[in-house]
């Protein structure tokens, strides 16, 4: 009969093995401090090195955990999704709303053309590069921060935006510019038209950072630039008149005229295409304080060289100076800047 000793002995032999073997299986983890018994999960790779792939565009941000793991999670996706956008992309005017090639070809003032390309694209929701997708992420548990990976496949971002702008321009040169219609006419019927040459410039814009703007056709890329050409000189033509109703309305015209001027409309005092019928009402106020508050409101009517009436713009403002006429030419001045605004919305929202 065997002892109990060496039945004990033997037993320790055997768990002792037994630890050792499982320890083995064990992924690595960085070493913790003396004293510290809290684990470290391992950081991977990427955090510091991306990925390097051909055809394919990858980003790393991470995102310090106040609270929320979760929402410090997105916080990093979205970071990841800009660090990648921002790693592929070249510097280009953001403000170049028109065709260089367009410009050149046309000689005459660009600045309407240019300014109702701005106002319309403040209005238009930014073409998004699609297929941008969060393939890794890490929670530092011990930083109390989290990391995301964003990847891009560049070759298929690339084709789809290839697609949609081919189409938008078949779409563009199918409508073409009524050129036998009357100004008026036509610039209603270029409506769609000046929205899509916008949502082009974006996409053209995102071509551009993809390194495949000189993919896309460049036959059908020269037709699109020549009916920009052509509506930048049907804008560049439209001709308006100012017309004051009232004594008060007077002080305004010369006021809209230079602000209407800078903007690039072409002015004229007969035979307009446009009439635009102004009326002006100013109130004072003066204060115990010493200050003279002016409330100033004003209305245009977009008029027809006929004079029917297409669309009313409204603008009011209130200046304040210790002088009267100061105050008085703050509020004009400021209804002219507003005025000459919205006609340039009116341009392709409502004639």
């Amino acid at each position: 009969m065997l002892n109990k000793p060496y039945y004990f002995l033997t037993g320790l032999l055997l768990l002792s093995l037994s630890l050792v073997g499982c320890s083995g299986k064990q992924p690595k983890t960085s070493q913790v401090a003396a004293g510290n018994k809290q684990s470290i999960s391992i950081q991977p790779e990427w955090v510091h090195n991306p990925p390097r792939r051909a055809g394919y565009a990858y980003g790393v941000a991470s995102s310090e955990i106040y609270g929320s793991e979760a929402r410090a999670l997105e916080t990093a996706k979205d970071k990841a999704k800009a660090d990648l956008l921002a790693s592929i992309r070249v510097e280009i005017s953001s403000s170049t709303d028109y065709s260089k090639n367009a410009t050149m070809q046309f000689q005459g003032d660009m600045t309407l053309q240019e300014n109702l390309n701005q106002k319309i694209s403040s209005k238009t929701p930014a073409v998004e590069l699609s297929g941008i997708k969060t393939t890794e992420t890490w929670v530092n548990e011990q930083g109390k921060e989290t990391w995301a990976l964003a990847e891009l496949d560049t070759q298929a971002a690339a084709r789809q935006l290839l697609t949609e702008l081919a189409q938008l321009e078949e779409r563009l040169l199918k409508r073409g510019a009524l050129p036998d219609a009357n100004k008026l006419d036509r610039v209603r019927y270029l409506k769609p038209s000046l929205q899509e040459l916008v949502e082009r410039q974006q996409l053209l814009q995102q071509l551009t950072f993809l390194g495949a703007a000189t993919q896309a056709d460049a036959a059908r890329k020269q037709k699109v630039e020549q009916l920009e050409v052509e509506i930048a000189k049907l804008m560049a033509s439209l001709s308006i008149q100012l017309q004051a109703v009232t004594s008060e309305a007077k002080a305004l015209t010369p006021l809209l005229a230079s602000a209407l001027t800078d903007l690039g409309f072409n002015l004229v005092n007969s035979q307009p295409d446009l009439r635009l019928v102004l009326e002006l009402k100013t109130s004072q106020v003066k204060r115990g304080n010493g200050l003279v508050y002016v409330d100033a409101s004003s209305s245009g009517k977009i008029n027809t060289a006929k004079n029917r009436t297409l669309h009313v713009i409204n603008a009011s403002t209130r200046a304040v100076s210790s002088e009267a006429s100061v105050a008085n030419n703050k509020a004009v001045t400021e209804l002219a800047e507003k005025l000459a605004d919205s006609l340039i919305e009116s341009l392709y929202q409502n004639l």
